[in-house]
């Protein structure tokens, strides 16, 4: 009864914001698409609301990962680029843990018909990698482990792993977990990059960008083979 409760709570706090992302899709589509592209739009629109900036760009962060061929990192450095490397990380986490919940159950309630339409065919091989464990004796675990490297490795496309997952056999408390702390290490730099970004301090910014770059590069290479190790 406990869990049923529980479950029906989290619905009705996820409902209103589904319906609000995809009433902020149909009417504002062309405008939102083209303010994810401009750091300096996302600061002007959030700024602009004063004390509510914090809730507004909690809600930017929501309709990002649900409308998600918008980029997230501009979305990501902007936090730090408006409030500071801690307040931006943390900001950027809490929109991001309810932005990738609403998808989740978005996906979950309308099923494979509708994830097979939105997920590219070169992203299919992940929702081959999740069925593949459906009757294994150790589903859960290799579930908690496709979820975490997936979400932890760069490259892979963060946003509509959501929607995948939501149609596997994973469960909701196991996939919030692991996918949002397999996202803090890149949040944090993104949210670290974008406060440096405020100081013009380019030097800076390109070695932090090389580094970036030459462990992006690592971490594709050893993530990849850590993923096909899960076969195993």
């Amino acid at each position: 009864m406990g869990e049923f409760i529980r479950k029906q709570k989290i619905k009705l706090l996820l409902i209103p914001l589904i319906i609000a992302a995809i009433v902020l899709m149909v009417q504002y589509y062309s405008k939102i698409v083209l303010v994810f592209k401009d750091i300096e739009s996302i600061k002007g629109i959030i700024l602009g609301y004063g004390n509510y900036s914090f809730i507004i760009y909690i809600a930017l962060q929501i309709v990002q990962i649900v409308i998600f061929f918008i980029p997230g990192d501009i979305m990501q450095i902007s936090a730090g680029f408006i409030f500071g490397p801690i307040r931006g990380f943390l900001l950027s986490f809490l929109g991001i843990c309810l932005g990738t919940s609403v998808v989740f159950f978005i996906s979950r309630k309308l099923g494979k018909p509708f994830v097979n339409k939105i997920v590219s065919e070169k992203d299919t091989w992940i929702i081959h990698k999740l069925e593949k464990f459906k009757e294994h004796p150790m589903k859960d675990k290799k579930l908690k482990k496709i979820v975490f490297f997936t979400y932890l490795i760069p490259g892979i496309p963060k946003d509509i792993l959501g929607y995948i997952c939501g149609v596997s056999e994973i469960k909701y408390k196991d996939f919030i977990i692991y996918s949002s702390i397999a996202r803090i290490p890149a949040l944090f730099v993104s949210s670290f990059f974008g406060h440096k970004l405020s100081f013009d301090n380019w030097k800076l910014l390109a070695i932090i960008a090389i580094i970036s770059g030459i462990i992006i590069v690592i971490s594709i290479i050893v993530g990849k083979k850590i993923i096909s190790s899960i076969d195993d």
